[in-house]
């Protein structure tokens, strides 16, 4: 009986998130629900040559907030303090 590995253990050999593993599983069409899924050596041979040839490149989204980038600078309100006082604030002295 050939050796089965799950697939939270080939996603820690490759350094890659398991969810990436199990979502190229189901596009090679290797019915994966989880990460405990055991994949033989076929399997796991495809899931590594899928990764090294660079196909999941294109399939990749990145996340960039653009609110971040259209931020224009926001002014500082300061609250102005009378020069009236007759007290030192630190010592509560009037």
């Amino acid at each position: 009986m050939s050796e089965k590995k799950p697939i939270h253990l080939i996603s820690k050999d490759l350094g890659i998130d398991a969810k990436k593993v199990i979502k190229a599983c189901n596009e090679i069409g290797i019915y994966a629900k989880g990460a405990s899924k055991r994949l033989d050596n076929k399997e796991e041979e495809k899931i590594k040559t899928y990764f090294n040839n660079g196909k999941n490149v294109a399939n990749e989204v990145i996340d960039i907030k653009i609110d971040s980038l259209n931020e224009t600078s926001k002014k500082k309100e300061f609250t102005i303090k009378s020069t009236n006082n007759k007290y030192f604030p630190n010592r509560l002295i009037k």
